[in-house]
């Protein structure tokens, strides 16, 4: 194990242990031996209509190293206007140090100039003038005030990558033809001439060449060199560290507070429920200020977590989630696109193409590509009572004892009510151990609470008779009620609780492909512009092939491929072919 793997492998444990044992701990010193991260973005397009999609692939690399980055596991995207608005700003998760997305524009974005920024959690500690920064333009074609793109200067070149890349002598990226018919396949070859030097991960976009002009972009090439001049003194460890590395997942950072200074805050359990069918709970420890921190590793589907006070009062502490400082947007320099009525027919077109592509959009569906859900019972057998079926009782209480099999409540020696669980073996003896309860995925820490709870609401019941272990308490079997809505965590109130809207990781798309053959509908019309996008391209031999279909738009069309080698080296190979009238 080489040394730069050993250190962030201890860093992980370090953070970990943060995150379960907090004692103590108010700064992140522990990081400093972390290098530094810096992001590129290869995307689609820098000049969009609205009706279009922006597509994006995320890099993110060690910048000690120059290699695929071990640190982050949550990158960021934003869009920002030149009011600093934020047109959308996207998390997404980082696999092998890539991640990938794309944004519907709307019409509700008004034409403009733009910034697409990106960056991780981690950059957070250095400056803003590190992060990758883009210039991008939008036309909306359906505002009747086009001021701001209206200009009579000419685009002014701020961010200094208008040079084209050298010819990657590595590859040869060709089509099998010059020139194409209209709906007819397209075959690509990669080629690699230089062994495991050529090995990597790369993106590919093939999109006709823009009417209405294009503004300079970074390559892999020049954004690295770029880079290198904007960093002082090459420095590759930040000097202070305010933002803790994302090193397992979503990180959120709390602060319990308490009613009276009576009351410590200090070494108390909070448990972090996120609802839904496929609801996660986790439960950490605060530091002596009260702080905490929980990582989400897992993907889920309500963007919801739910955090309250175990093992203690909960009435006499609140608690608060630290959202991160916003972002300095004054430094940004923006492009200086415009237009004029020589492009009024491109204009035209290209927002007829659109709409046609958009009322069509049903019968070109991209799917999302869902990681294996989270299964909250750990793989084992679940004992479901459909209460549909059954003579309805009004309260909980009454409803465990009627139909609930292997499953009881009883006053423990506090005299408060809890739930047992029947264990499988044959002398059906009485656990020592509580149950675990929950409805609709959030975790009831004081279940006699929700004895008289109403169950006419409820649609099922799941029972699982298992030992687990959480937040150094042992729990016996587990209780999972279902409600009819599965939104118990849209009525939680009350002193204690804390309900946090999450901006979810944005899932993974396999985009739709086009394909014209006998059986295709031809009522359908097929006016792409972007007729392939593929963003997880591993390349690791010495050929690869690629194919597509053109659609009815003539011209003429970039291919480019973009990545970084095994090794860190920036890639661009480009080549292009003409689609006749």
């Amino acid at each position: 194990m080489n040394k730069r793997v050993l250190i962030i492998l201890i860093c992980v444990c370090s953070f970990l242990q943060l995150i379960n044992a907090q004692k103590g701990i108010t700064t992140y010193n522990q990081f400093k031996e972390l290098p530094s991260e810096k992001v590129y973005l290869t995307a689609n397009a820098t000049v969009l209509l609205t009706g279009e999609y922006l597509f994006y692939k995320f890099y993110c690399l060690n910048d000690q190293t120059k290699q695929p980055s071990e640190i982050s596991k949550i990158g960021y995207v934003e869009l920002v206007g030149e009011d600093h608005e934020v047109i959308f700003s996207h998390k997404i998760r980082l696999t092998k140090s890539q991640g990938q997305g794309d944004f519907f524009i709307p019409t509700s974005v008004r034409s403009g100039n733009y910034k697409l920024i990106a960056y991780t959690r981690w950059m957070k500690n250095g400056s803003i003038d590190l992060f990758f920064q883009e210039n991008l333009a939008i036309v909306n074609p359906y505002q009747s005030n086009q001021e701001t793109i209206l200009k009579d200067t000419a685009y002014e070149n701020t961010n200094a990558a208008e040079e084209e890349p050298s010819a990657d002598k590595r590859f040869i990226l060709s089509a099998n033809l010059e020139e194409y018919q209209k709906k007819t396949k397209v075959a690509l070859s990669l080629r690699n001439f230089r062994g495991a030097s050529g090995y990597g991960n790369y993106s590919i976009s093939v999109r006709k060449k823009n009417d209405l002009g294009v503004l300079p972009k970074y390559s892999p090439e020049s954004y690295m060199k770029w880079h290198q001049k904007q960093r002082k003194e090459n420095a590759v460890f930040y000097e202070k560290i305010l933002y803790a590395p994302e090193l397992d997942g979503e990180l959120i950072k709390g602060k319990l507070e308490a009613n009276s200074p009576e009351f410590s805050v200090e070494n108390k359990k909070i448990a972090v429920s996120i609802p839904g069918k496929d609801f996660q709970l986790k439960v950490i420890r605060t530091d002596s200020s009260g702080i905490f921190h929980v990582n989400i590793s897992r993907d889920y589907m309500e963007p919801y977590a739910i955090f309250q006070v175990l093992d203690t009062n909960r009435q006499n502490y609140k608690i608060r989630i630290l959202e991160d400082l916003p972002l300095d947007y004054d430094l940004l320099k923006f492009g200086n696109f415009h237009i004029d009525a020589k492009m009024e027919q491109a204009l035209v077109s290209k927002s007829v193409y659109n709409q046609i592509e958009n009322g069509f959009f049903t019968k070109k569906p991209d799917t999302i590509q869902l990681d294996r859900p989270n299964d909250p019972y750990g793989g084992a057998f679940i004992e479901t009572v459909n209460l549909g079926e059954y003579t309805r009782f009004k309260t909980l209480d009454e409803t465990i004892v009627e139909l609930i099999p292997n499953v009881w409540t009883k006053k423990n020696r506090d005299n408060v009510s809890v739930f047992k669980v029947r264990s499988f073996d044959d002398t059906y003896e009485e656990s020592e151990f509580d149950a675990l309860v929950y409805i609709d995925g959030v975790f009831i820490a004081n279940p006699h609470e929700i004895l008289e709870f109403d169950t006419r609401t409820v649609a099922r019941i799941n029972t699982v008779r298992e030992k687990y272990r959480l937040g150094g308490k042992t729990y016996f079997g587990m209780v999972s009620i279902e409600t009819n809505n599965g939104t118990y965590f849209d009525e939680l109130v009350g002193e204690g609780y804390t309900k946090y809207a999450m901006n979810s990781v944005k899932p993974v798309k396999k985009h739709f492909r086009q394909v014209h053959n006998e059986q295709t509908n031809v009522r359908i019309p097929d006016y792409r512009s972007q007729l392939l996008w593929e963003p997880a391209i591993t390349f690791n031999g010495k050929e690869r092939d690629f194919s597509f279909y053109t659609s009815e738009v003539a011209g003429e069309y970039e291919v480019v491929l973009e990545g970084f080698s095994i090794y860190g080296r920036p890639v661009t190979v480009k080549t292009s072919f003409r689609v006749l009238e």
